[in-house]
């Protein structure tokens, strides 16, 4: 499956910014039917606490843009988004569409980044989510998940083959985002996908380094600090041959 991984310099709370730029990066990319283009966590405004500004309208203009790119690629597209405020709460999401509009997964975050106050805004979900692309069975993640190797277990035991994480995460641990993404690729015998973004937000700095391992956790990819667009291939055949010469997966408690 043919994977595309937006870089994206979030513009600090301006989704009319943002949603123009994502435009603009992929308006000039040759991009092959059927693939998977994903965007970061919260690629609307950033990762604000702020969530009467973070959080979608009833009109999900964030979601509309996604569908929009699925039906322009004829792809499906995923990317996180804030959902609309019920009670003076958001919620965390990754959520995908495919080419005819259909919302192929949504996902809440099940670890908020509590060191920054978002589980008083956007509180955590319940549970794993599995969607079905290209025939490959794909689980989303978001951002803080990624440091709770127990969270992924339990999507890889209901038939995950594939992990895609979008994320903020700050240049200042970047090595670990890079690391983990790699341990959950070796660890679940699964490719993984990681999709963060770059440039500055209040009192951050993020450096990028998106990136993707295969099943064994061989490097495909690792982006720069810019914002860019970066393509890949998972061969899902060869992961799927591994996990039945190597069945660890079978181990698990």
């Amino acid at each position: 499956m043919h994977v595309v991984a937006l870089q994206l310099n979030m513009a600090w709370e301006d989704k009319p910014t943002n949603h123009q730029r994502v435009r603009e990066l992929l308006a000039d990319i040759p991009i092959q039917a059927g693939s998977l283009i994903v965007l970061p966590e919260m690629f609307e405004t950033g990762f604000s606490m702020n969530v009467d500004v973070a959080a979608q309208d009833e009109d999900r203009a964030g979601e509309a843009l996604l569908r929009e790119l699925a039906q322009q690629f004829d792809s499906a597209v995923l990317g996180g988004v804030a959902a609309p405020v019920e009670n003076g709460l958001s919620k965390n999401e990754a959520v995908a569409f495919a080419p005819d509009g259909s919302e192929l997964v949504r996902y809440q975050k099940m670890q908020p980044f509590s060191l920054s106050g978002e589980d008083q805004h956007y509180p955590a979900g319940s549970s794993h989510r599995i969607f079905e692309w290209q025939g490959i069975k794909i689980s989303p993640f978001v951002c803080y998940d990624l440091r709770f190797p127990e969270r992924f277990r339990p999507a890889v035991r209901d038939g995950a083959e594939m992990i895609v994480v979008i994320a903020c995460w700050p240049a200042v641990r970047s090595e670990h985002w890079v690391r983990l993404l790699q341990a959950r690729a070796i660890e679940n015998l699964a490719p993984v996908v990681g999709v963060n973004r770059c440039g500055r937000e209040p009192g951050l700095e993020f450096d990028g380094r998106s990136a993707a391992f295969d099943h064994m956790g061989v490097p495909l990819f690792e982006a720069d600090a810019r914002e860019q667009v970066i393509q890949t291939e998972i061969d899902i055949k060869t992961a799927r041959l591994w996990r039945r010469k190597f069945p660890a997966l079978r181990d698990m408690a």
